[in-house]
């Protein structure tokens, strides 16, 4: 019952964003409200299970490009780079925006594994200078390069309005990142 009662929680949070009621999930699944709080004590609790689902997603999906050995070094970072959560709740930016706002220490969360979770990605970055791939650059300073412009295509309302997806958005700005915007040299 815990596994749809956050689906159906991810489905409200999809249409309505963190605003969403118990009530309303439980509308959802045909169940009672009383059902709800038996397997979770609020709301709270209940988004804090999809963040931390979400996270765990992300450290899957990014071990599993770790182990990927069909990919190159650059197919690799670009791919950990741009990995978003499994499900479609935390690709919305206005979500994202709400947890930032409503849910302060789920947020944390969030932020933590973004200024944090780079263990991989300074393997790959060390792997890639080795093989002579990638130019010796301040790795500290392209983290916080990477994270100030996730957040800040966080804040710009306008992509949304104009229909560019979060996933899309952090696809182009690591694209930006990683190859620049000069054109590509001829073989």
């Amino acid at each position: 019952m815990k596994a749809k009662i956050i689906k159906a929680s991810e489905a409200e949070i999809d249409r309505r964003g963190l605003k969403f009621s118990i009530r309303e999930v439980a509308k959802l699944l045909g169940i009672s409200t009383k059902t709800v709080y038996q397997h979770f004590e609020s709301k709270e609790q209940i988004i804090g299970c999809i963040i931390e689902r979400s996270i765990s997603g992300m450290k899957a999906a990014e071990q599993e490009v770790m182990h990927d050995s069909s990919l190159s070094i650059r197919q690799k970072l670009q791919k950990a780079l741009t990995i978003l959560p499994p499900g479609l709740v935390l690709h919305n930016i206005h979500v994202l925006e709400e947890l930032k706002q409503l849910y302060p220490s789920h947020w944390e969360d969030v932020d933590q594994y973004l200024n944090k979770g780079w263990v991989n990605i300074r393997l790959l970055v060390a792997a890639g200078i080795q093989a002579g791939e990638l130019r010796e650059f301040d790795f500290e300073l392209f983290i916080q390069v990477y994270v100030g412009a996730f957040y800040r295509i966080m804040e710009q309302h306008d992509l949304a309005r104009e229909g560019l997806s979060l996933e899309k958005a952090l696809q182009s700005m690591v694209d930006l990142l990683l190859v620049g915007i000069y054109m590509k040299e001829s073989e």
